[in-house]
């Protein structure tokens, strides 16, 4: 039989909902403190970074080159993650580190005389650019520029597009010739808009072995020039330079040709390495060459490592983010959003009764959708003493039916409550229990 229980069993109900939501917000927070501790042992270790970058602290970064150079008294070393050419600050005491540039991105390094680098170069300062032959997968590519990135889309729809006419059944030598013609032009324009690019400005280019059989513990170099008292590192890269000009000097070669190359510019001097190996955490630990890392900064004492070539960069905040992605609508809708559901949660947007919202019904103050053995629980729950049980459910129960409760029916149940405090021996709280049923039923 459905019976309604009286509205102060529901306090225990109300009690578990409010129990229930701080454990949800205990459990949110918890598992955001342990989400931030694992994102920043990830950062602290350095798996999130690109190789050879210098927050990397695993083999394949350069944290420990940062650091050592750190701790050297008058050196000022630091990282840039502004785009190359707005770089600031460079002078004639300054040697720029590009350790790890991807080699398909060496050919789209772009820049001219006036660009804030070679201008510092020419001023006096040191260039260092070292090559990720591709032996280390290279996820990241350079930051760039919106204008770049533009330009670089157009050339790469430009490409397939000449890719897709290759491919078509019966294509004539006259549309392959306009396409090339297309994409000269575009270039021409890019090296207008960018700047040239970089290998042919310092006329050099790399090029790959065609065939080859790597060493296990890679190519030993030979010194050439005046790096002849230089002990050099073992080298893994495949690629070899092809200078163009006899301004470039060879400063170690191996089989097939010169991987390191300097040459002066202006009165400061670019240095060029295929293999960026040697400047690892790794090479530092089993095979380090301080004599060859102090010749290759150059004697510099202000030491910048260049970040912006592995992807990072500087975002200027949220705000900034959403101009640039144009997410303004998405924004102003989760404020709305919040909005309407604080406003929804205070508030009922529908109008009704308070007693019926809070789920009273019918008189003495009744709770809808209970029923007497879950109000009973809920009691027990409470921990009410084993003599205080019958009575209490009783007087709950007279409270929730004050009006339709017979006289005799409430003097019989009054009699055998008081023969269950009388002599609990021989009226136990079970036998009780179903006398007072059997008296409800009478009713």
């Amino acid at each position: 039989m459905r019976q309604p229980v009286s509205l102060s069993l529901c306090n225990p109900m109300l009690s578990r909902r409010y129990f229930t939501w701080f454990g949800l917000i205990a459990l949110a927070v918890v598992l955001s403190l342990g989400f931030l501790e694992v994102l920043e042992k990830r950062f602290a270790e350095g798996g999130v970074y690109p190789h050879y970058a210098s927050y990397r602290s695993d083999p394949l970064g350069t944290s420990a080159l940062f650091e050592a150079l750190s701790s050297i008294q008058g050196n000022t070393v630091s990282r840039n993650i502004q785009y190359l050419e707005s770089v600031g600050g460079l002078d004639k005491n300054t040697v720029l580190l590009l350790l790890g540039l991807p080699r398909e991105s060496w050919g789209d390094l772009r820049g001219d005389d006036d660009s804030p680098v070679l201008k510092s170069v020419k001023e006096g300062g040191r260039l260092v650019v070292t090559i990720n032959p591709g032996l280390v997968p290279e996820k990241f590519q350079p930051a760039r520029t919106e204008e770049e990135e533009d330009w670089f889309e157009r050339r790469r729809k430009l490409r397939e597009e000449k890719i897709r006419s290759e491919k078509k059944d019966g294509s004539e030598d006259g549309e392959e010739e306009e396409a090339i013609d297309e994409e000269e032009e575009l270039e021409l324009a890019m090296d207008e808009a960018l700047g040239i690019r970089i290998s042919r400005l310092l006329k050099v280019e790399l090029e790959s072995l065609e065939e080859f059989e790597r060493p296990d513990g890679g190519w030993d170099l030979s010194p050439g020039g005046d790096a002849s008292q230089l002990s050099l590192p073992s080298w893994y890269s495949q690629f070899r330079f092809k200078p163009e000009t006899d301004a470039w000097k060879t400063i170690a070669e191996a089989e097939g040709g010169p991987v390191v190359l300097e040459r002066s510019y202006g009165k400061g001097t670019i240095v060029l390495a295929s293999d960026s190996f040697f400047v690892s955490n790794e090479a530092l630990h089993l095979e380090p060459v301080p004599g060859f890392l102090a010749w290759m900064l150059g004697g510099k004492s202000r030491i910048i490592f260049d970040e912006t070539i592995h992807g990072s960069r500087e975002t200027g905040g949220a705000m900034k983010l959403m101009r640039r992605y144009r997410i303004h609508g998405v924004f102003f809708g989760l404020i709305l959003f919040i909005a309407l559901w604080a406003w929804r949660t205070s508030s009922p947007l529908a109008p009704g009764d308070d007693d019926y919202d809070r789920g009273l019904v019918g008189g003495g103050g009744a709770v809808a959708g209970e029923e007497t053995a879950s109000g009973l629980v809920r009691m027990l729950r409470k921990s009410i003493a084993p003599s205080k049980l019958l009575p209490q459910c009783v007087g709950l129960w007279k409270e929730s039916h004050r009006r339709s409760i017979p006289a005799a029916v409430e003097k019989e149940i009054e009699e055998v409550l008081a023969e269950h405090e009388s002599d609990r021996r021989n009226h136990d709280a079970v036998s009780t229990y179903r006398r007072l049923t059997e008296c409800l039923s009478k009713r």
